[in-house]
Parts: C-alpha cells; structure tokens; sequence
C-alpha cells in the first residue's frame, strides 16, 4: 500500500496533518464560542472542511513531487463533500470552504472543471491519479474517521456525517462545479458572514497546524498581572470605573494619568473567558509605528510571553528581528489567529474589510472582540472615516470599542458617538489638576532666530540644572536639521531626530539619547518625538502647531513632574515655517491654537482645561473636518459592501497605495545592499531603509531608481539623494547642487 503525505520536509501523513488541524479548530470552538451564536453549526460544518480539506493530496502526482505537479489538490478534495450526510445548503458551503482555501473563487474559476468532462481532461486525468491511492483511504484514511469525530465533538455519539459507499471512486466524477458556482452566486447575500466564517476558520485553523501549533493561545487573567504592579486599592479612580464597566466606552484622561492600564482593566471586564484565562482576542490600535513597538515592550513587560503580546505593522519583521525575538516564528503567529494581545496599525484592521489578504481570517478573529483605540485624534479625515465605518462594521460581530484620549475634539466625539452607542468616563477637573506639570510661555517669531533665544530663555542653563536636554520641536526635517546645523555651530552637544533617518541609524539615535542622555545639551526632533520615546527633556521650544500635536510635545517635559507637583516653563513660538501649510493642511487651527495660548501666556496650563482648548482650537474648521470624515465614511462603506467573501477583494491595490507608505534605500548603501540580499540577509538590509514621503518622491522623482535586476533586489527603491547618519537624507542630489 502507498502511502499519503500531507506535508514535506519533514514528511508528515495525511492523517496526522488532519488531527493538527482537528487540533486548532477544536482550540478555537472552546475559545470563541460567539461564533456559534453568530452562525448556528459553524464550528460542525467546518470541522468536516478540516477533515476533508486535504484529500485531494493523494494523488500520485503530487506524493512524488508537490512543487512540479502543477495542478490544484482542492479541487480534488471538493468532491468528497458529496459523501456527507447533509442538505445541499450545508455541502455547498463545506465545498465552497475546501475549494477557497489556498487560492480564491475567481483565482480558481478559469479552471474549474466543467459539466462537459471532454472540455476539462484534465480534472478526470488528475483524478486517475488520486484513485491510485485509493487503497490508502480505505485503509489508513477513512477507519480513523469515527474517532477523530468522537474526539472534536467530546460525545459517545457524535454526528458521523461521512459515509463512504461502495462505489465512491465512480462518483467523485459527479460533483458539478459549475452548480457550486452558481449556488454561491444566488446565495451570497444571504450566506455571507457563513461563508466567511468558513473560510476563516478553516485558513486559521490550517495555517496554524501548517507552523507546528496545535492550539491557539489565551491571555492570563489582566487584573491579576495588573495587580502585581499597581496593587488594586492603588487604581486611580478612572482605572478603578474602566474596570468594572460593561460595553463601548469613551475614556477621556491627562496624559501619564495610566489610560493603558485602564484599557486593560476594561479589556478584562469585558472579555470572555476560557476558564480563568481570557479567550477574546484583544487590539490595542495606535496610529505611529514608533508608539506601537514602545507599547508591546510595555505589554511584554506585563505578560512576559512574547506569543501572547503580537506586535502588527509594515516593519513588524525588523522590530522583532532588531529586538532579539524569534522574528520568523513570531511574525508569523502573529498574523494569525494566535495572539489573544496584538498592538497595531488601523491600517491592519482595515485589510480585513478591503478583502485584502485572508480576509475572512481576519474577520473570524474581529467577531467578539475588543478594540482599544488610543490617540485616535491623531489621524486624517480619510483615516477617520474608514475607521469609523470599519466601527460600524464590527459592531454586528458583537465586538466591543474603547475609545481614548487626552485630546479628543467635539467634533471627533460627536462622530463617534454617531457610528456606536458609548459610555464615558472623564477624569475630574480636581484630579486631573493634580497631573498640572508646565507653565506656558509663547514667543515672538520663529525658529530661524533659535540662537538667540537660546540666550534669552536661558535654555542652557536649564539644561545644567536638570541634567537633561531641552527639546528643539520643529514641523519639517528642513527647518531641523538647519536648525541642528546653527545650535552644533554653537558649540552645544546636539542630536538629531527626524523621520528620514535609516532604520538602523534611528534606533541608533534612539538608544544612545536613552542610555547616554546627560551627554547632550539639546535634542533637535520634528513630530517623531510625540509619539516614540518615552523620556522627559528639562524644557521645550517648539514652533507651533495644532494644540493636540502641542499637547504630546510639551508632554515629552518633566514628565513625573505631577509626583511632587513641580511646574515646568514651556516656550511656544509664534511663527513656523512655510513648509507647515502643507504639513498641517487645516492651518487655521495652528493659528487658533497660538491665539488660545496666548491667553495662557506665563500661566499653568491646568490640565483640566486641555479638553476644552482643543476642541475651540479645531472649532475653527469643525464642519468642514465633519464633512470630509463622513464622505470618507460613506466611500469606505461602500467599498466594504462590494468585497464578497471567497473572492479577490477588488480594492487590493487601491489599499496598498494608500496606505503603503515608500522606503527607499541612499544610494549609499545601494552596493551593501545588494550583497546582504544575495546572501540570503534580507532582514539585515532592512537597516539601511528609510521611510520617504510622497512628496518628496515626486520632487526629487529622477534620484529615484530601482536597485538592480539581480534577484530579489530589483524590488528595492535607491534615492540618489545626499545622506549621513549625522543629518539624514536630505533634498540635495548625490551629484551635488543647492540644498533647496
């Protein structure tokens, strides 16, 4: 007897792969029983998927070499749906599950075998071959049915849905593709979040069996982990109420007050649970790339096991890489229904509902949820209209949103209150005062005349006193690295932080001012330093901006301040530069914001009155933010009711262009490149990428080129651009010319 291996390398039989399976799906039945609830049956219908998935790698074809036989085993596997007792709803959508996969309806329609067997050879001829090792299933196969049924069910009787009758081999031949396709044309509508599930299912289930895992994993109890840090008769009011608060909830609190952790208490009040562990799947969402991996270090530190804390965004692979972790192995979890806790971008979510991706996976793992979304002020219009649809969206899934902030406008609030019903939370204007830590003082001109005002505001002398550098916030890579050049001309110990650094030259940067942050007199940063590093500087100059992006910036200053009540004098200058137009597009709200400050001139900035600031600094545009937030609302909801599930999401591109943003590589580094990705260092050349905007792009389009014919490297952007690990990469042509 010959026999049948579902994996290769190290080899595995068809039957054991199948239990792994078995294995995972039976993991996620005890984990997320709202599915059931969801979609009556689900978790029976898509065991028989799982155990018929794979049958069709029996043919002799693919047991001697899987990678050249060149044909597809689902649609070998589909015809054994035939054999199930069930009614042609439940088959159809068992088939439907096997035959999507690996590959979609529409990737798989051009071959779909026909109702004319002399138009589609080479199914029967495929299927010559699966019937060699028919033996196999007869003997090996098919006898360990019944008990893989009484194991996932946990009953002495279990469905025993599969009959195999005597002349199956004859009547493989009659499943009819062609009415599959129209019943899942007829049906969609009424089926769809079935058929989702699925597929979702079955791909989660798989994937993970396919990487070694036998079961997904839970989260520890949160109160408990909490407790060992911020014991409970410590919690801060808020903390205490997030607690033991049911249902979608705005939380409104000073930033430092503990919002996390008030997060995670909320998250365990609302999670189910698999016994004493937590069996919801958690999303913390944040905007910044560079505030995601300072908040999985942070949630690491609580769990201590990196397979329950995910970390999910375009570079995820370098940051788990860089950070000593299993980067490969993780990665790879990661994206799959395995984390119970993952840190992430929006932008990850939303695959989910631009069909991008496995979305039905995605989806399977949405339904019961709980979203954490924190700084969510921070994105653009379009941003927050597809946020708010994908709220609306979820919402059906019985997943339940957290929102919180510092800064959160009206107008942003009134929108989503709109999308979902919330409660809220909000801290006392009494205790809030008591996280009071700056004194506002707005200057008179710009950044241009930085010497001098260093002088005047006797900023170096403050520098001494703390042992700490000041901070030089300004809104372009332009105005600081000049602004750098003039403080370094100085005589002053100076770093530079912008966004257009290398990978590996700002975590450098980043390390140092952690680990040897008395050494320098001023940190000179753009935005990058509202959302990344987690240290206090003695003071602040900044140019201006809106009061939100003000507010996380003078954050950065005597951040422990509130522990013995110590004020801190902050300087915000009146004028910016003219690149802050395009940078900040609703500019009157900058305006608005100096003026309100002005107000404030050499008065505490009481933190109990942030809330009410912000929202009159953004008053000034609020109903035109209003309508470009529900326009993109409307579009993305509209996008969202085309994508059908089983299929190629139509928007796929659309999605990654825009939201991939470029990275490119200084021409440089273009030769060492090359040589890491020939030798297989991949992972290592990711050092020398730096993230570029697109605008910058389309100025400066002829330094741009790609790396090389050779390999994988054809795929990787050069910028022809002037760069240092001192300055970054700048406008100026390697050839030379004027820095414009």
């Amino acid at each position: 007897m010959k026999l049948c291996y579902a994996k290769f390398n190290p080899h595995q039989f068809l039957e054991c792969h199948t239990l792994d399976v078995i294995n995972v799906l039976k993991s996620i039945k005890k984990a997320m029983p709202r599915l059931e609830e969801l979609s009556p049956g689900i978790f029976e219908l898509s065991f028989y998927s799982v155990l018929l998935h794979d049958l069709g790698k029996c043919a002799s074809g693919f047991q001697r070499n899987p990678r050249k036989w060149g044909y597809r085993h689902e649609l070998l596997s589909v015809p054994f749906v035939q054999f199930l007792d069930y009614g042609e709803r439940e088959k159809n959508l068992i088939a439907l599950a096997i035959l999507t996969h690996h590959k979609t309806l529409d990737e798989l329609e051009p071959i779909l075998p026909l109702r004319d067997e002399s138009l589609s050879p080479e199914f029967y001829e495929r299927l010559g071959e699966l019937l060699e090792r028919a033996e196999y299933l007869e003997r090996m196969f098919i006898p360990r049915i019944p008990n893989m049924e009484a194991y996932y069910f946990s009953t002495k009787r279990p469905p025993k849905r599969f009959k195999l009758p005597p002349d199956w081999r004859e009547r493989l031949r009659n499943l009819d593709f062609q009415a599959l396709k129209e019943w899942y044309n007829e049906n969609l509508d009424g089926e769809r979040f079935t058929l989702t599930l699925m597929r979702g299912l079955l791909n989660a289930s798989d994937h993970l069996a396919s990487a070694g895992e036998t079961s997904i994993a839970l989260l520890p109890d949160i109160g408990e982990r909490l407790e060992l840090r911020i014991p409970r008769g410590k919690l801060r009011p808020l903390q205490a109420e997030a607690s033991e608060h049911c249902g979608n909830l705005i939380l409104k609190a000073p930033t430092g007050y503990g919002k996390t952790e008030a997060a995670l208490l909320w998250a365990n009040k609302n999670a189910f649970r698999g016994g004493k562990e937590i069996a919801s799947r958690i999303f913390y969402v944040l905007p910044y790339k560079a505030s995601i991996n300072a908040m999985h270090r942070r949630l690491l530190g609580i769990f201590s096991e990196p397979e329950l804390v995910g970390v999910l965004h375009s570079s995820a692979g370098f940051y788990l890489y860089s950070s000593s972790l299993e980067y490969r192995r993780l990665g790879s979890l990661y994206r799959k229904i395995y984390t119970p806790l993952k840190v992430t971008t929006p932008f990850q979510l939303m695959k989910a509902f631009f069909g991008v991706g496995f979305p039905e996976m995605l989806k399977t793992e949405l339904a019961g949820s709980l979203l954490i979304f924190d700084e969510i002020h921070a994105y653009e219009p379009n941003v927050l209209g597809i946020i708010l649809a994908m709220l609306e969206e979820v919402a059906p899934l019985t997943a339940k949103v957290m929102v919180m902030t510092a800064t959160l406008p009206d107008f942003l609030e009134n929108l989503i209150r709109e999308t979902l019903p919330f409660g809220e939370l909000k801290t006392p204007p009494d205790e809030a005062d008591r996280l009071t830590r700056h004194r506002i003082h707005v200057i008179e001109g710009g950044m241009d005349s930085v010497e001098e005002l260093v002088e005047e505001l006797g900023l170096h002398r403050k520098v001494r006193e703390n042992s700490r550098p000041a901070l030089i916030a300004c809104n372009s890579v332009d105005r600081a690295v000049a602004t750098y050049n003039l403080l370094k001309e100085m005589g002053f110990n100076v770093l530079l932080l912008h966004s257009r650094f290398t990978h590996g030259d700002r975590e450098s940067k980043e390390r140092a001012l952690l680990e040897r942050m008395t050494d320098y007199d001023f940190v000179v940063a753009t935005q990058v330093v509202e959302v990344s590093l987690d240290v206090s500087f003695s003071t602040i100059l900044t140019e201006p901006a809106p009061l939100d992006a003000l507010i996380q910036r003078l954050g950065r200053v005597n951040r422990q301040g509130w522990r013995n009540g110590r004020i801190e004098d902050v300087y915000v200058l009146t004028k910016g530069s003219k690149a802050d137009r395009k940078i900040y597009k609703g500019y009157q709200v900058v305006e608005e914001s100096v003026k309100l400050l002005k107000e404030l001139d050499g008065k505490e900035l009481k933190e109990s009155f942030i809330p009410e600031l912000v929202s009159r600094a953004y008053s000034v545009i609020s109903e035109k933010l209003t309508e470009e937030v529900q326009h993109y609302r409307e579009l993305a909801l509209d996008v969202f009711s085309n994508v059908k599930p089983l299929r190629k999401g139509e928007n796929e591109k659309t999605f990654y262009e825009m939201f991939n943003g470029l990275e490119a590589v200084p021409g440089i580094y273009a030769g060492e490149v090359l040589g890491l990705i020939e030798r297989g260092m991949g992972i290592e050349a990711h050092r020398y990428l730096v993230p570029v905007p697109m605008w910058l792009y389309w100025a400066e389009n002829e330094s741009f080129h790609k790396l090389s014919d050779r390999g994988a490297g054809k795929h990787i952007l050069v910028a022809e651009l002037e760069y240092s690990p001192e300055t970054g990469l700048l406008r100026e042509p390697l050839t030379g010319g004027d820095m414009l």
